[in-house]
């Protein structure tokens, strides 16, 4: 294994070397000339798993989803095949060609399949189809045998079904060959601009000997370590010292109109978050554009200032579905964001501002598509591509990228026989009785 440093960086990359920079935090790189691990995205989406392992080094073979214009984003911006397909009819030996590498040899499968099923935010229906392609996670893993496996999806899988689903998973990946475990990580804490928090699942294969809750990577930012910060608990302002706030990641961003899309920087980045995220371009700025609004919202979010929302609004201004609505509901409705706080999650919808906190901090109109990405940990140079409307799908749904990254770099550290801590009590905030101190799933004698 190379020889590994771990540096304070200004800039995001070297000509020289492979130096893997996220919103200028402390990482690790990689000297060009070691021959990187491997590994596989399923259900890859536009790419910010692929994009964050890749930044941690990994030589990405394969992505594979279901969407073709997700095909066009991948082939502009990464490197690798990608696979146009239903994983559920796709056999698991043309994986195996396409990466040309023989069962046990693949280092990384990571896979994130679609959440709307498992999510608060989405439809809670347990029979949802969607709920059931964990199964082909399972099924590829089983044949291709790679050295760990990571799956990633929303903390609603904790608790759909009363926990089977998940219980299932870890059951599932067992049976397959592999101790795992999980836990919830929060993007914030990893210099991703955003309160976002992802179910992840970390399975080695049982051959390596590396024990489950192996495989999370401790947060960068902040004090608090994996489980303290929860989602839907108060979480003080000291908690979030130091996370990427709002201005830090858009605040450089040239002004534009709701409709409208603007092509060009027109000042300077101000902070290293967003020199990171201009690396390697000139004056061009690529997905900047603002959705047209009716001029109902236009005047609604005209009326608000940094932080207010819905309840702010005149009566008689409020659409007539919330004018019934109790005070205390929907508090996130037609929010303008503040420039000194922490992003809320991004999801599709971001160009509705009834949908969340989305609407810019100071400029009367939602959060562009570039905005967006880089409250995901895009940098500006990965180009969205497609219609409109499935860029604003490319960026709700994906996994931000330097969560992605982090959980690669601590992965390969394993892999190296260089385990950093090991998982503790990770829902100790809020217990599951199905899971052990690790994460690990408990036998079900012992869970009882």
């Amino acid at each position: 294994m190379s020889q590994q440093l771990s540096l304070q960086l200004d800039l995001c990359h070297s000509a020289d070397t492979r130096l893997r920079m996220l919103g200028g935090q402390r990482l690790l790189w990689q000297a060009a000339t070691v021959h990187p691990l491997t590994a596989v995205d399923l259900f890859s989406g536009a790419g910010g798993a692929s994009m964050g392992l890749v930044e941690a080094g990994f030589d990405l073979r394969l992505s594979v989803d279901v969407d073709p214009t997700y095909g066009l984003t991948h082939q502009a911006n990464l490197p690798g095949e990608f696979l146009c397909a239903d994983l559920r009819v796709v056999d698991s030996e043309k994986i195996l060609r396409a990466i040309d590498l023989r069962p046990g040899e693949l280092d990384l499968l990571f896979a994130g399949p679609p959440c709307q099923g498992f999510s608060i935010i989405g439809s809670r229906v347990v029979w949802d189809e969607r709920n059931n392609l964990f199964h082909e996670v399972l099924r590829v893993a089983r044949r291709l045998q790679p050295r760990a496996v990571v799956i990633e999806n929303v903390p609603g899988l904790v608790t759909l079904a009363g926990g089977a689903y998940l219980r299932a998973i870890l059951a599932g990946l067992r049976e397959a060959g592999y101790v795992a475990a999980c836990a919830e990580l929060l993007a914030a804490q990893y210099g991703t601009p955003q309160m976002r928090w992802r179910l992840i699942i970390v399975a080695w294969r049982t051959d390596l000997e590396i024990a489950p809750g192996y495989g999370f990577p401790l947060p960068s930012i902040g004090k608090a370590l994996i489980g303290d910060l929860v989602p839907n608990r108060t979480i003080l302002s000291e908690d979030t010292a130091g996370f990427v706030t709002t201005r830090e990641a858009i605040g450089d961003l040239p002004l534009v109109a709701a409709g409208q899309q603007v092509d060009n920087y027109v000042g300077p980045p101000t902070c290293n978050y967003q020199r990171c995220m201009r690396a390697q371009l000139g004056v061009e700025l690529f997905n900047h554009y603002a959705a047209r609004l009716s001029p109902n919202n236009l005047e609604r979010i005209a009326a608000l200032r940094e932080g207010q929302d819905w309840r702010s609004l005149p009566h008689d201004m409020l659409p007539p579905g919330m004018q019934r609505a109790l005070r205390k509901d929907h508090t996130r409705r037609y929010r303008r964001m503040t420039w000194d706080g922490i992003p809320r999650a991004i999801i599709t919808r971001f160009r509705d501002p009834k949908s969340g906190e989305y609407t810019h901090p100071s400029q009367n109109r939602t959060i562009t598509i570039r905005e967006a990405a880089r409250l995901q940990g895009f940098p500006d140079r990965f180009v969205f591509h497609g219609t409109r409307s499935s860029q604003y799908e490319q960026v709700g749904n994906a996994v931000p990228v330097h969560l992605a990254a982090a959980i690669g770099v601590e992965v390969r550290e394993c892999l190296a026989g260089s385990p950093g801590a090991r998982l503790f009590q990770p829902y100790r905030r809020r217990p599951v009785l199905a899971l052990g101190s690790h994460g690990e799933l408990l036998d079900p004698n012992e869970a009882a």
